[in-house]
């Protein structure tokens, strides 16, 4: 089955409303009184804007996953992935906004949400692509593919895994933006090896939860962003 279309199913889990499946609108779970508390009476109208900003942002990806056709050749495989990731990305930097507003630490998220990292230095990739734009018609393939060539015997220059995404996007400097030209710039035979689609929806999906599960249990978040993000006479 494709590897998107596996992605899909397990974003369908936190986006849409299903009963009879076992899945919810995750986000939006936050307008509840149990999290950042919208109100409905006849007395009091309030709404919280960060719920439908995340689930807007679900939707979004959600829409072009289900929009995506059958993912076989090199031009369709850097294609889903680019965008894949960078709506990835645009979810990752409104966490790391609520984050840094109430007090989540980069060394915690690196620590316990590890997966956010490696998307943001894949979308990294995506939008600096340094010595990567002076290469010659990449291969790309999957990091669950059967078979990943071996450097050697296959007369491959380079193989650009997370390993190297990591090193390339980890403090930038000059000498460090002229290395990765030196590196990997005027050469064919260069594989990059993609995170396969299904392991980082359901990673993402999976710290989803525990976030808001986080915001639930905690007072203090919960306070700080009610504080502002919730509208009154909505």
């Amino acid at each position: 089955m494709d590897k998107f279309k596996q992605a899909k199913e397990e974003l369908y889990k936190i986006t849409h409303h299903d009963h009879s499946a076992g899945c919810e609108k995750l986000f939006c779970k936050l307008h509840e009184e149990d999290y950042l508390g919208s109100r409905e009476n006849e007395t009091t109208n309030s709404h919280n804007c960060i719920a439908c900003n995340l689930q807007e942002g679900n939707l979004k990806l959600y829409k072009f996953l289900n929009e995506l056709g059958t993912v076989q050749t090199q031009e369709e495989i850097e294609y889903a992935t680019t965008i894949f990731f960078l709506l990835l990305y645009l979810q990752i930097e409104k966490f790391h906004t609520i984050f840094k507003f109430i007090g989540i630490t980069f060394e915690y998220v690196e620590q316990n949400w590890e997966p956010l990292v490696q998307i943001r230095k894949w979308a990294n990739f995506i939008k600096h692509p340094k010595g990567f734009l002076f290469t010659h018609h990449p291969t790309f393939i999957y990091e669950d593919d059967t078979t990943i060539p071996n450097l050697k015997s296959n007369n491959i220059n380079q193989l650009i895994r997370y390993e190297e995404i990591k090193k390339f996007y980890t403090r930038e400097t000059d000498d460090g933006f002229k290395n990765t030209i030196k590196e990997i710039g005027n050469k064919k035979n260069i594989i990059v090896v993609f995170p396969c689609p299904l392991r980082i929806m359901t990673d993402y999906c999976k710290i989803s939860i525990e976030f808001c599960n986080k915001i639930g249990a905690n007072p203090h978040f919960k306070e700080i962003l009610k504080k502002h993000s919730t509208i009154e006479d909505y």
